[in-house]
């Protein structure tokens, strides 16, 4: 089946959107670059000049490495000065309305955490039974973060702004791993051989490279699916790397057996391979459709965007117009039935 365009001036479908967001009970977001380049972070391949500087054999290559990691730092320095922008704060309101199943980004600048949602996948999947609510993470790095460094021998992480790693970092130096330190000082106190200290090294994961993570990763996603989704919506991503694809289409396979909807957000069309996978393609700034949204759709605003919507002290009345109960903290509209008979 062929992808609808919808455009900023496509009223009837971008109404017909909004009706799906109101309706659904169990949503997956998917995000990339795309998300947060309005916060002044640009895609980290193009920021640093080079595709190969992405790629996993930077790590054993002595002449790219020290690039790698002062490219790297000054992402993270940029990343950790930049605000979330208007569609990060949109994932927390879909949380707090309960209708988020889980946020998978693409992305390493961590401006998930800013607006409060988890990153630690040792949360898991949660439980969602009839008796239990434990969420589990909000938000899977689907590939790493820019916030810690890892010693790819001991598998430990540790925090850049310790002991003056990040200096180190910025002047191309790989710093030693603590962790594995202390254990071959402990080694040496008994009188036993030293062992070797790993090379501290950003938490992310490369292209070709095995995410350390996966099997985690893997088993939060099997629980998504198993939740049956209503809706998955893409943005600011161009669905190109491998994890992402099979992820999207998973999704999207559950999705459509439940007459759900595939809604992709990006300033770029998707390839014809997406035909029958994505249902809608809303070609528009992503903050821009969010805004759209959110005058469409006000319940699913997080308390800042209504602020900012309609100023301080009104956003409960706007929440009120839509049926918004703050005693339960949800809509009172009736939803449409999407569940399989």
């Amino acid at each position: 089946m062929a992808i609808t365009h919808v455009r900023p001036n496509d009223g009837l479908h971008l109404q017909s959107i909004a009706s799906l967001f109101g309706a659904a009970s169990k949503i997956v977001t998917v995000t990339g670059a795309g998300i947060s380049t309005n916060a002044g972070i640009p895609n980290g391949v193009y920021s640093l000049g080079h595709r190969h500087l992405f790629h996993f054999s930077v790590l054993s290559n002595p002449e790219m490495r020290p690039r790698f990691y002062n490219g790297i730092t000054k992402m993270r320095r940029d990343s950790k000065h930049a605000d979330p922008t208007r569609t990060h704060r949109f994932t927390p309101g879909l949380r707090d309305a309960g209708k988020l199943v889980r946020h998978y980004t693409q992305n390493i600048d961590c401006l998930e955490e800013k607006v409060g949602l988890s990153t630690d996948l040792r949360k898991g999947a949660g439980n969602r039974s009839r008796f239990k609510k434990y969420r589990g993470v909000d938000c899977v790095l689907l590939h790493g973060s820019l916030r810690d460094l890892r010693c790819p021998k001991c598998l430990g992480t540790c925090g850049r702004d310790e002991c003056d790693r990040e200096a180190e970092t910025l002047a191309g130096q790989e710093p030693p791993c603590p962790r594995c330190i202390d254990i071959s000082d402990a080694r040496t106190v008994k009188g036993l051989r030293a062992t070797s200290i790993g090379a501290l090294r950003p938490d992310i994961v490369l292209y070709d490279e095995q995410d350390p993570w996966a099997d985690m990763v893997s088993a939060i996603v099997r629980r998504d699916v198993l939740l049956r989704p209503d809706v998955l919506l893409i943005m600011g991503t161009s669905l190109r790397t491998h994890g992402v694809k099979r992820l999207v289409k998973d999704f999207a396979k559950v999705i459509h057996k439940r007459a759900g909807k595939v809604i992709f957000v990006n300033l770029t069309e998707p390839a014809e391979s997406w035909d029958g996978v994505i249902d809608y393609w809303v070609d528009w700034d992503c903050d821009a459709w969010v805004r759209d949204l959110m005058d469409r759709r006000p319940e699913l605003c997080s308390p800042t965007d209504l602020i900012d919507l309609t100023g301080e002290g009104e956003h409960m009345k706007v929440m009120a117009s839509c049926g918004y109960d703050r005693r339960q903290g949800s809509s009172q509209d009736n939803p449409i039935d999407l569940t399989l008979s």
